[in-house]
């Protein structure tokens, strides 16, 4: 395998956030790139989410820090609650210990952030509307097929970013195995704030038997996004009106927000199994984000994740002598880190939901521990730092 191409475009399937943040990181590294997005428009679909400092120093990195700022709102812990009285059970620091900070914001504003970068860039070009139809090796790289509307196109590259998310179309055409159902369902709303008062700062999770709830402001603090985690079964899949029903006794500050969401919109939620392979056809082509390792939520690195895989595989790539050397490289960085996330998820699915009396046993143990233990128990998550590479940002 010969040494990263620099003559063409490297190319990224996906316009979500980790081939946006993936296409800066390689632009930065002086590659040119072209993203593939099957989307006649970009559009984030849910709510909110949450980045935690290891993600916000790889955005920090790229100069979108204070964008991000604008939009979004800090928050210095996470309040754990009873799933029925709402008193708390412990908070949890999450500002890294450097004081990177956690930040919660509207999935919508995070992508605007990042389009409008990409779309700064003269090392980027992006391609709406192009839906991936074949992909297939031939000399010195590969041939994808794209429809675009009526028509049909050839695009040949040296080497392909998949990024197109946890129904990955190339997983698909690779015949890899699909993504398989959580059996869980999030249900995600809005909650709007008073004219001129902004929702409390800060994340706040309600732990329960057999499910959770997450509230956190977005969009400046106007808004409060809802999010609640239950079993996947039939009912709930078709039956978004039970959900006060379902949450009668819990606490009165949650059925409040539930009862002020109006609709919500259930997402089924799924995996990618640990033992897909990322790297394909003699190094010419790598899964990153989901479409590599979808995993539920419950730690809220599903967007943290992809964009950390952008900035290994840039410096990778910007570093290493030869294509395959790199790939190599950003898989054994990438996999040792994703394992530990996946069994941090598993963890705190387990105790999210615990039943009585194990519940009691939960929230005495976390009780009586200071928040800066707790803290200290995630600094081997927020404390992670991108790999320092030369940057070119001209243009920006």
């Amino acid at each position: 395998m010969s040494a990263v191409d620099r003559t063409r475009p490297i190319t990224i399937v996906g316009a979500g956030i980790g081939g946006l943040t993936a296409a800066l990181e390689l632009a930065g590294c002086g590659f040119s790139v072209e993203i593939f997005e099957r989307a006649a428009q970009v559009q984030e679909v849910g709510a909110g989410l949450q980045l935690s400092p290891n993600a916000l120093r790889v955005l920090d990195g790229l100069g979108l820090m204070d964008a991000l700022l604008v939009h979004g709102t800090r928050a210095r812990e996470v309040t754990l609650r009873r799933a029925f009285s709402g008193r708390r059970i412990a908070s949890v620091p999450v500002v890294a210990s450097d004081g990177t900070p956690y930040v919660s914001i509207h999935r919508a504003d995070l992508q605007t952030v990042l389009l409008g970068a990409v779309e700064r860039s003269p090392a980027i070009t992006l391609r709406l509307g192009a839906s991936l139809e074949s992909l297939a090796p031939k000399r010195g790289g590969l041939d994808l097929w794209f429809a675009d509307g009526g028509t049909r196109y050839k695009h040949h590259t040296g080497l392909v970013v998949g990024a197109d998310g946890v129904h990955s179309s190339i997983a698909r055409r690779l015949g890899l195995a699909a993504a398989t159902p959580a059996g869980a369902i999030a249900w995600r709303g809005c909650v709007a704030q008073p004219t001129g008062v902004a929702s409390s700062p800060g994340v706040e999770a309600w732990l329960g038997p057999r499910r959770h709830a997450v509230a956190y402001p977005i969009s400046g603090g106007r808004e409060t996004n809802l999010v609640l985690i239950e079993p996947m079964n039939r009912t709930s899949e078709a039956d978004p009106a039970g959900l006060p029903r379902r949450f009668r006794s819990w606490d009165r500050q949650l059925r409040s927000m539930i009862a002020a969401a109006g609709d919500m919109t259930g997402w089924p939620l799924y995996v990618v199994r640990p033992d897909r392979p990322w790297r394909h056809i003699d190094d010419r082509l790598i899964l990153i984000g989901d479409a590599a390792h979808a995993m539920l939520p419950y730690a809220a690195q599903g967007a943290g994740m992809a964009i950390e895989d952008a900035a290994v595989l840039a410096a990778a790539l910007a570093r290493a002598p030869t294509q395959g050397a790199a790939l190599a490289h950003y898989e054994s960085e990438r996999k040792p880190r994703i394992a530990r996330v996946r069994r941090r998820v598993l963890f705190h699915r387990m105790i999210y939901h615990l039943p009585a009396p194990f519940s009691f046993g939960r929230n005495t143990a976390l009780a009586i521990r200071s928040p800066e233990s707790l803290g200290k128990d995630l600094d081997w998550l927020y404390d992670w730092r991108p790999p320092a590479v030369s940057r070119d940002v001209g243009g920006d």
